[in-house]
């Protein structure tokens, strides 16, 4: 089984270059996972930095305005059977590809790894912590989690529904209904960017409170531009509220 990295970026030229090194260092094959950029019409260099890296950039007429679009743009291009779902500023553990393929051997259909984010801000610690509990007990995983799944499983499904928020959740609720979802035990390291600049218990607020909408059913598209709005001005980089949702999310909007 092949597994292919697919990783959706906007204006991530800070970051991205430090993800692909670590998908090629921490596999356990020599030739490592193929990887392809879905890239949301980026105005920095981020797909220079991906052609210079030699990954696949995925071609689209009309580039895609949503990390959901960007997802199943990836997917569709792709070539492995494994699929795993890696935002641009996330790491990913060592033997990584390992863990998954043993998970899938084993009967999942998908799963996660666990969530951490770097920094050494006291606060992010409990946001760790809340997290964790929180994908316990709704193994609902979340973009920055690395999610990866069986692409037969993915492609049965239609994909990632295309939503302004909470897309990475309710593809696991349909996910859910093929099979069984596995949490492997080993960190994906995302970057605290979003929480640092935002404030991290205020971030972290607003993500409690867009998870609970979803949780017992309310709508909250109309919340997803005035998410991207706070989100996509954090990390050095200009608020572009109608092209992305950042993935980068704690009780996630992802």
């Amino acid at each position: 089984m092949a597994l292919s990295v697919i990783i959706p970026t906007l204006n991530e030229d800070r970051y991205l270059e430090a993800a692909v090194v670590a998908v090629r260092r921490y596999a356990t094959t020599r030739s490592g996972p193929e990887i392809v950029v879905a890239d949301c019409d980026s105005r920095d260099d981020t797909r220079r930095i991906a052609r210079r890296l030699g990954v696949r950039l995925a071609t689209s007429d009309v580039p895609p305005t949503s990390r959901a679009q960007a997802v199943n743009l990836g997917a569709s291009q792709a070539t492995g059977d494994e699929l795993l779902f890696l935002d641009a500023d996330t790491i990913p553990p060592p033997a990584y590809d390992r863990s998954i393929a043993d998970v899938l051997r084993k009967g999942a259909v998908a799963g996660a790894f666990e969530f951490k984010l770097d920094g050494t801000h006291p606060g992010l610690r409990l946001v760790e912590v809340i997290n964790r509990i929180r994908y316990r007990l709704w193994p609902w995983y979340y973009g920055d989690q690395g999610i990866f799944v069986r692409r037969s499983v993915f492609e049965a499904i239609g994909g990632y529904p295309e939503r302004g928020l909470m897309e990475a959740s309710a593809f696991c609720m349909r996910l859910r209904r093929e099979g069984k979802l596995t949490l492997i035990h080993k960190p994906m390291v995302t970057s605290s960017r979003r929480f640092l600049e935002g404030g991290v218990f205020r971030v972290f607020a607003s993500d409690v409170k867009y998870w609970y909408y979803d949780l017992v059913g309310r709508d909250i598209e109309a919340f997803a531009n005035a998410y991207r709005a706070n989100n996509l001005g954090r990390g050095g980089k200009k608020a572009e509220p109608s092209r992305f949702s950042n993935s980068s999310t704690s009780i996630s909007v992802s």
